[in-house]
């Protein structure tokens, strides 16, 4: 998040991983466009309505569900790693609203999470559905930058 963060301020840059290698040692005159292949290649760019939201999801994610979830591991329950792909927003508000509620009503995915992890109750959650889809742009954000991290595409201009 750190990283996007001082990417959005233009302190540091975000590059495909092809392109990496030749930044260090090529000056900006010599930089050649992206072809397709490595646009192909190249991290989704994060809108700055995500990013704000981002930020704001953090702090409620840390408050209310790091205690049980994280990002890449698994945890207590399932790791959040792009949850934004297998499950829509209109399916994530009410889950994490009350997860026996959507359990309860015999959705498929939900009852499969609900048996996967031990019959484990999820706890229903006060939040208003724009700190939920906070959460989620939250999780998005860190979804991305851990590809990122791993593929080696973050440099220093």
């Amino acid at each position: 998040m750190g990283t996007l963060l001082l990417s959005a301020a233009g302190l540091i840059a975000i590059v495909p991983p092809a392109a990496a290698p030749s930044l260090a040692t090529a000056d900006s005159a010599q930089i050649q466009p992206l072809d397709s292949r490595q646009l192909a290649a190249a991290p989704t760019a994060i809108d700055s309505l995500t990013l704000t939201a981002s930020i704001q999801g953090k702090s409620i994610f840390e408050a209310n569900c790091a205690q049980c979830h994280a990002i890449n591991e698994v945890v207590v329950g399932p790791a959040l790693k792009d949850v934004h792909k297998r499950r829509s927003i209109a399916w994530l508000v009410p889950w994490v609203k009350n997860s026996s509620k959507v359990v309860a009503s015999g959705d498929e995915y939900a009852v499969k999470l609900f048996n996967q992890y031990q019959k484990q109750q999820m706890p229903s959650f006060q939040l208003s559905a724009q700190e939920i889809k906070s959460i989620m742009a939250y999780i998005e954000v860190e979804s991305g930058m851990g590809t990122m991290a791993v593929a080696g595409v973050v440099s220093l201009p």
